[in-house]
């Protein structure tokens, strides 16, 4: 396992710097696993969902003390590898005078997220989130092959975290993080040609 760490521009490496490195740091281990169903009872009707699982956590670490964060330690999360994600969708595609509609609803589940090694709770994703997006296509059957899809992702305009970074303990001493864009409404014309 490699870990970013950050140390003075000279050597030796201490964790005391504000210049980031990266170094071998110990062993981790990920396990998990998928599954994925898709259901059509009809040829209009489609619903598909999926869940996984993850475990993906430090194992042991390096007998090297200046170059470990504090508050890393085995047992700690790896970073962007939630516990538990979730999705399911349905669709359903009507037909009259030479076009198709489709109207389409997903909702996707993440458990919470840690964005670095020592799961800092500063910058992570603590709670689950629920993201609901929801699109309209409609395309023409026979002849000119034009579509128009429109939609909105993020629904509900959920809030949410999706990376960070933090360097509390050193000099600097910042935490920040990126968030998911709120709701947005799209539409997109294609031509297959």
């Amino acid at each position: 396992m490699q870990l970013t760490y950050r140390g003075p521009v000279f050597p030796p490496p201490t964790p005391a710097g504000v210049a980031p490195f990266v170094t071998n740091a110990g062993k981790a281990s990920i396990q998990g696993a998928e599954l994925e169903v898709t259901w059509a009872p009809t040829a209009a009707l489609r619903a598909d969902a999926s869940v996984g699982y993850l475990d993906a956590t430090i194992d042991e670490l390096d007998d090297k003390p200046l170059v470990l964060h504090p508050g890393l330690v085995a047992g700690n999360a790896l970073p962007y590898a939630p516990e538990w994600q979730a999705h399911v969708g349905l669709a359903y595609t009507a037909h009259g005078g030479g076009w198709a509609i489709t109207p389409r609803v997903d909702a996707s589940y993440q458990s919470a997220t840690f964005f670095d090694a020592t799961n800092t709770s500063e910058i992570a994703q603590l709670g689950g989130y629920t993201v609901l997006n929801a699109q309209v296509v409609l395309r023409k059957e026979q002849g000119a092959r034009i579509g128009l899809t429109v939609g909105v992702n993020n629904a509900t305009d959920k809030l949410y975290r999706v990376a960070g970074n933090s360097s509390l303990t050193t000099g600097s001493g910042y935490a920040e993080t990126a968030y998911a864009r709120p709701r947005v409404y799209f539409a997109t014309l294609n031509y297959d040609f």
